[in-house]
């Protein structure tokens, strides 16, 4: 179903792809021990511990109408994964993975242009497996052996790339609507006094739902307000 490439050490996974875009196929997936120049969303520094697993997937698709929702997508498949070593994970929207309030996961999309198109997309995600002390990451972040939970990494990212290759089509045709239930499942927001930061402002209100589109649904004081995309501050 998919390529996947090793390597010891990469300044990032998803730099690799990128960078080797017209060489390499659909859904090619690069994994590396260590990341020296990791980044998270934003552009944001991500600390590559040894012990992580650290991914990306390079996606060729035809229809590129929901590109972002495969973001949503592999972070949901993250959760559903850590779900079979009976952890209790949550999604933090848009694309999050969280265990009591602390990170398991973080995940990355870049759109790859060419000329006025979208040629493709490269999805990267750093899932904290076996590390033994997560205190200097620069957030709370915990991992599944802290979790108490012993698994080799390329039995859960293959658990994890079946889980998102079983839905890929049907969120390339339809949206986020596919995964809509279950993502819903795993969102303890809605009912809560939330804020989201885009940038240096925040716009604060109670998380109602998400949309069909995968976007925030947030009722503030000047009413309801749809959030395309931001972090979300409980």
């Amino acid at each position: 179903m998919s390529n996947i490439l090793y390597f010891e050490t990469l300044d990032s996974t998803q730099t690799y792809l990128k960078q080797h875009f017209n060489e390499l196929n659909d859904k090619t997936v690069v994994v590396t021990e260590e990341q020296t120049a990791g980044r998270g969303r934003f552009d944001r520094q991500w600390v590559s511990q040894p012990g992580g697993l650290y991914f990306s997937i390079l996606l060729k698709p035809q229809k590129t109408d929901f590109l972002a929702n495969l973001t949503q997508l592999l972070a949901l498949c993250v959760c559903q994964a850590a779900e079979k070593y009976a952890i209790q994970p949550n999604l933090k929207w848009p694309n999050d993975v969280q265990v009591a309030g602390k990170k398991l996961c973080g995940i990355l999309s870049e759109a790859i242009t060419q000329g006025d198109k979208i040629a493709g997309l490269v999805i990267g995600a750093g899932v904290n497996i076996a590390q033994k002390d997560l205190s200097k990451v620069g957030q709370p972040a915990v991992s599944l052996r802290e979790l108490g939970v012993n698994i080799d990494k390329q039995d859960f990212l293959q658990t994890v790339l079946d889980l998102f290759f079983d839905s890929y089509r049907a969120v390339l045709a339809e949206g986020f609507s596919v995964i809509r239930p279950a993502y819903k499942e795993r969102f303890p927001f809605l009912g809560k006094q939330i804020a989201v930061k885009n940038g240096t402002a925040a716009v604060t209100g109670i998380a109602q739902d998400l949309s069909p589109e995968g976007t925030l649904l947030l009722h503030t004081q000047r009413g309801a307000q749809e959030i395309l995309i931001g972090d979300l501050i409980v």
